[in-house]
């Protein structure tokens, strides 16, 4: 079944013409180096995106080795790199490498290709880092959940204590550092069964018991839950069959903006923007106090790390030429940066296309659905 599968795929990509890629090498359960592609392709109704193929990495992992086995897959099926439209990696050495990364030896057989380093990828590296308050915290959350799920005793006790009682949940949730999500799922939950926690806790005798009626520090529970619960919900929109480069980039564009809107309001003393935070300032009649500086920080930090991995000049200027064509001037296109012949004279066209122009006026005076 797989065989035809992959023979189906393979014909549809031959009869679209061109094809994109996206790699990524991982280990798995077995510590067994597996590369896994995906390929983007215009359909014949729409653009289709299929698992293309995995295949274990039996030595090292370098960009030639990778370059190797995808090289080899395209021969043997009969496709060629000057089909190859463009290619999406993470930013790992072995294919961002400038001399023997995988894109390099991908830009000697075919120059045209356009690279891409993941947004989403980048997206988890932006958000990863937390100051040391915030950390400590992260820590302590971790230490409670390893005391209770792990052993079976506890977690069955734990389980059995809560299943009667209506709780909408009966299990704290596992970290794990690979899994984007994680973090703000890990912490939302103990932070809402923080009351069921806390007596389990205190009938094990457990040193952690006491934080979970510590005000100041469950303050710093919540803004945390709050703010990744955001960054999850982000990672989410940023995915799924029909997302473009041109969507997720202006996901990010506004995300970045509310990272400036939640700090000015913060230093405010507004936190209406974070729920669980606000709610819990509200319900314990407690105010910011230390908190509300470890919170602008983070903010500021966080809208620093989202500007180094991903500047704004590659979201606002790298497509501008499609989302705004009647405003680019053609002298500023390149056409050997492309991989589009004759781009400059298809943008006179378009510009000069008075169906076109006009549809794009009403569009934008609300004539017309989006769709149209």
């Amino acid at each position: 079944m797989s065989e035809d599968i992959k023979e189906q795929v393979v014909a549809a990509i031959k009869e679209s013409g061109n094809f994109s890629l996206q790699l990524d090498e991982s280990t798995d359960v077995s510590d067994a180096a597996q590369l896994l592609v995906y390929v983007r392709y215009q359909g014949k109704n729409d653009m289709e995106e299929k698992f293309l193929f995995c295949k274990r990495l039996e030595t090292t992992t370098t960009g030639e080795d990778l370059f190797k086995l995808v090289d080899s897959f395209i021969k043997k099926e009969g496709l060629s790199w000057d089909q190859c439209f463009s290619v999406c990696t993470d930013g790992a050495p072995a294919m961002l490498g400038a001399h023997q990364g995988f894109t390099a030896r991908v830009k000697q057989v075919n120059p045209a290709v356009i690279m891409t380093h993941c947004l989403l990828h980048r997206e988890n590296l932006a958000s990863r880092k937390l100051s040391l308050e915030l950390n400590s915290v992260l820590e302590d959350v971790i230490q409670i959940v390893n005391f209770i799920k792990p052993s079976a005793l506890n977690s069955m006790l734990f389980s059995q204590m809560w299943c009667d009682t209506g709780s909408e949940y009966e299990h704290l949730l596992y970290y794990s550092c690979v899994r984007w999500l994680s973090r703000g799922k890990v912490l939302q939950r103990v932070f809402e069964m923080r009351a069921e926690v806390e007596i389990f806790l205190n009938e094990k005798k457990h040193a952690l018991a006491s934080r979970l009626t510590e005000p100041r520090w469950l303050l710093k529970v919540a803004y945390p839950t709050d703010i990744f619960t955001v960054l999850n919900l982000l990672n989410i929109s940023m995915q799924g069959t029909e997302t473009t480069h041109l969507f997720v980039s202006e996901k990010l564009k506004a995300f970045k903006a509310k990272l400036t809107s939640w700090k000015g309001k913060t230093e405010r003393g507004k936190t209406a923007s974070f729920p669980l935070l606000n709610l819990f300032l509200e319900d314990e009649d407690v105010t910011l106090v230390d908190e509300q500086r470890v919170i602008v920080e983070h903010l500021e930090k966080l809208s620093e790390e989202f500007d180094r991995y991903i500047p704004d000049e590659e979201l606002h200027e790298k497509y501008k030429r499609v989302r705004r064509p009647f405003d680019v001037h053609v002298k500023d296109l390149s056409e050997e940066e492309s991989s589009i012949p004759n781009l400059q004279e298809e943008l006179i066209e378009v510009q000069h296309d008075e169906t076109v122009t006009s549809s794009v006026l009403d569009y934008c005076e609300g004539e017309t659905s989006p769709r149209q």
